[in-house]
C-alpha cells in the first residue's frame, strides 16, 4: 500500500477564495478593465455597476453572455484586484489608485506584488461567511509571506546538507502542508518546520491524500493535477510567478526568482496587516451581516498599501539572458546589470530599448553620421510631450518626436491601449505627422512594436479610438496596424 500523508482532521480547514474565471487571459483582462474603470467618475452604487457591466459585456467574447455570468465577472475582478471602492453607506463607488496606476503605468509585474502584499485571510476579497469560519478557527495568514519564508528556510537547510539543489514547492506541497493546515494558518507551525516537512515527505515518497475527494496527489514532479483542491495554492502561486517572485521549472516546482532577492526580503519583512476583523474573534453567533461594514474598510486598505515608487519591476529579472545579450547599448547595460539599481519605472527600459531601435533604424537607413541628434528627453522639471528626439531618415533633416507606451508582463499581451497625457495629445496636435506613438510590449519571451504615426489624424480618420479623461485614452486594433522589428544596435 502507498505510503501517505495528510493532514488530521482536527487540524484540517481548506481555504479557498474567488477564482476569476478569466484566469487563463489573465492579464490581458487586467490591463482592460484597469483601463474602463479609469473612465468612470465617482458614482452612485447602482450607476458605477451598470457602467461596469456595460465594459464587461464589450469585451472580447462576453457580448452573448448572460447577466449572472457579467455579475461574476465583475464581483471576481474585485475580490482579486480592488479596481474600485464601493462605499454603501455613502452609496459611492470610486476607481481606486491600484487602478489608475496599472492603466497609467501597464506594470503587470508591480501590480501583482501589490495584490499579493495585501492578499491574507481573513479579507474582503472573500464571501462573509467564509470569513466567519476563518475567525472561528482562529486563522490569521499572508499566504505569499509564509510561501517565501518557506522557501528561503529551506535553502537553508539544504545549504546546510551541501546540498546544490534549491528549495522548491508545487501546487500539492502548498496546499496539504501549508493551506489547509491550521496549524500553519493560525501561526502555530514555523516556515522553517513546513520547509522540513516537504523535504522529509519527498524523502519518504509519500504521496498526499485529501479524504474529501479520496484521491492521491503525487508530490514527485507529475504535472499539475486538475483537482479543485489543489487550484487554490495552485493559484497563488501562479500570482507570484506573475509578481516575479518566483520562477516555474519546466518540472512544475517553484524557486524564488533569481534577482529578485530585494523585493523577496521586503516581502517577508513586511509588517501590513488589515486588523479590521480582529474585533471578531472571540464573539459567538456571528453572522455575515455583522462583517459587512468591515468590507469598504479593506478596499481601502489595500488601496492604502500602494506606493507608486515601491517595488518597481527590475527589468533585468524580466528578460531573459538572451535579450540581456542583445541590448549592448551602453545606457541600457548600466540599467540591466546594476543589481543595486532598477528603472525609474517601465518607461525607462522602454525608452532605451526604443533609443537603441532608432540608432539601428538610422544607421541601416544611411544617415550613422546624424546618430549624435537622437536624445532620450529626460527634464526633472516638466516633460516635452515626447520622450526621444529623432530624426525621420526620409532624405530630409526633419525631427521624429517619440512618445513610448510600454507594457512589461509575463504573457504576451493581446490588448493595444495606452493613455496619453494632455500635453502629448496637444504635442502631437501640434507636429502632426512627426509625431509617432511607440507602443512597445515586452514579455518574457517576445517583443512587439507597434509605430502609431500622428495619432490625431489617426483618431479623426476613425482608424484608432480615443476617449477623453485627463488626455486621452487610446485603443487601436492590432490587425489595421502592422508590427515593427525591434532592432538593436550594432557597431
Amino acid at each position: 500500500m502507498a505510503k501517505y500523508y495528510y493532514v488530521p482532521d482536527k487540524h484540517f480547514l481548506r481555504i479557498h477564495f474567488v477564482r476569476p474565471r478569466f484566469k487563463s487571459d489573465i492579464e490581458n483582462v487586467l490591463l482592460y478593465f484597469a483601463n474602463e474603470c479609469c473612465k468612470i467618475e465617482d458614482a452612485d452604487c447602482e450607476t458605477y455597476k451598470e457602467r461596469l457591466n456595460n465594459a464587461i459585456r464589450l469585451f472580447p467574447g462576453n457580448a452573448a453572455l448572460k447577466q449572472k455570468t457579467i455579475d461574476n465577472w465583475r464581483t471576481e475582478i474585485s475580490a482579486l484586484c480592488a479596481f474600485y471602492i464601493e462605499d454603501k453607506i455613502s452609496n459611492i463607488t470610486r476607481t481606486s489608485k491600484l487602478a489608475y496606476f496599472l492603466n497609467e503605468n501597464q506594470d503587470l509585474t508591480q501590480f501583482f506584488k501589490f495584490i499579493m502584499l495585501s492578499f491574507q485571510f481573513p479579507g474582503g476579497h472573500i464571501k462573509n461567511q467564509d470569513n466567519i469560519e476563518l475567525i472561528a478557527k482562529g486563522v490569521r495568514f499572508k499566504p505569499a509571506q509564509f510561501i517565501l519564508n518557506v522557501l528561503l528556510e529551506g535553502n537553508k537547510i539544504l545549504a546546510s546538507q551541501n546540498s546544490e539543489k534549491e528549495m522548491s514547492i508545487n501546487d500539492e506541497e502548498a496546499t496539504f502542508c501549508i493551506f489547509n493546515d491550521l496549524r500553519v494558518t493560525t501561526g502555530q507551525r514555523t516556515p522553517k518546520e513546513v520547509a522540513e516537512l516537504i523535504l522529509e515527505n519527498r524523502k519518504n515518497n509519500l504521496k498526499y491524500f485529501n479524504k474529501a475527494d479520496r484521491r492521491y496527489y503525487s508530490s514527485t514532479g507529475t504535472p499539475r493535477t486538475k483537482g479543485d483542491v489543489v487550484r487554490y495554492a495552485g493559484d497563488v502561486l501562479d500570482y507570484m510567478e506573475y509578481a516575479s517572485l518566483l520562477d516555474r521549472r519546466m518540472d512544475g516546482y517553484f524557486i524564488l526568482k533569481p534577482n529578485e532577492l530585494k523585493t523577496i526580503f521586503a516581502f517577508v519583512n513586511d509588517t501590513s496587516y488589515f486588523d479590521g476583523y480582529e474585533q471578531f474573534y472571540g464573539v459567538n453567533n456571528l453572522k455575515p451581516s455583522m462583517l459587512a461594514p468591515v468590507e469598504a474598510y479593506w478596499f481601502n486598505y489595500v488601496d492604502s498599501l500602494f506606493q507608486p515608487d515601491k517595488f518597481k519591476t527590475d527589468v533585468a529579472a524580466l528578460l531573459s539572458d538572451s535579450d540581456v545579450v542583445v541590448l549592448v547599448d551602453q545606457r541600457i547595460s548600466e540599467i540591466l546589470h546594476n543589481e543595486n539599481s532598477t528603472t525609474k519605472d517601465i518607461g525607462n527600459i522602454g525608452e532605451s530599448i526604443i533609443f537603441s531601435h532608432e540608432k539601428m533604424r538610422l544607421k541601416l537607413a544611411g544617415y550613422e553620421d546624424m546618430l549624435h541628434r537622437i536624445a532620450i528627453v529626460d527634464s526633472p522639471s516638466y516633460h516635452p510631450g515626447y520622450d526621444i528626439d529623432s530624426l525621420e531618415g526620409d532624405g530630409t533633416r526633419d525631427h521624429r518626436y517619440i512618445e513610448v507606451k510600454t507594457t512589461i508582463s509575463k504573457q504576451k499581451i493581446k490588448l493595444f491601449g495606452f493613455h496619453m497625457s494632455p500635453n502629448e495629445w496637444d504635442v502631437a496636435n501640434t507636429t502632426r505627422e512627426h509625431y509617432c506613438v511607440y507602443r512597445l510590449m515586452l514579455s518574457t519571451n517576445d517583443k512587439t512594436l507597434y509605430i502609431l504615426r500622428n495619432p490625431v489624424s489617426l483618431y479623426k480618420n476613425d482608424l484608432i479610438d480615443a476617449t477623453p479623461r485627463n488626455g486621452m485614452e487610446v485603443s487601436f486594433d492590432a490587425s489595421q496596424f502592422t508590427p515593427e522589428p525591434v532592432l538593436v544596435w550594432q557597431d
